[in-house]
């Protein structure tokens, strides 16, 4: 792997991209998560999330290998591709868009931990989804940081 650069502003060109890899990301970190359920969520993140935050990806050997989704300092999506885990670009992401909230599957031990690892504590529990489904949400928060 060559050193990343800092991450790029993503635009409408790289969303399927991006979606493909959220889809390995997840499927390799929400085991809890059924087949159907991803592919269900998969038009949403593409047609709807990506185009409503700032998106930034980190590439890789000119291959996006991770990407963050922000909206005022609350991370909405932040994906590493599977074969990339454990090289600090997600902390890099985190790191660049100054992040202070996020909310994340309770049974995602990878992402729970993660996060946890960069300062943000838990603040409350839904015992649901958005959309109504029996996966508990933990929303988390920490002190503003400087990028």
């Amino acid at each position: 792997m060559t050193e990343p650069l800092n991450p790029r502003r993503a635009g409408e060109a790289d969303f399927d991209e991006l979606t493909d890899l959220w889809e390995r990301s997840a499927r390799s970190t929400h085991g809890f998560l059924a087949d159907e359920d991803v592919s269900e969520m998969r038009p949403s993140v593409r047609d709807l999330l990506l185009p409503s935050m700032d998106v930034w990806v980190v590439d890789v050997d000119a291959e996006a290998a991770a990407f963050a989704g922000v909206r005022d300092h609350h991370v909405e999506l932040l994906y590493v591709e599977p074969r990339h885990h454990g090289r600090g670009l997600g902390s890099r992401l985190l790191r660049w868009t100054a992040a202070t909230t996020v909310e994340v599957y309770a049974d995602n031990v990878t992402g729970m931990g993660f996060y946890r690892s960069h300062g943000f504590t838990e603040t409350r529990r839904d015992p649901t989804d958005v959309l109504g489904r029996p996966f508990p949400i933990a929303h988390l928060a920490r002190r503003s940081v400087t990028p």
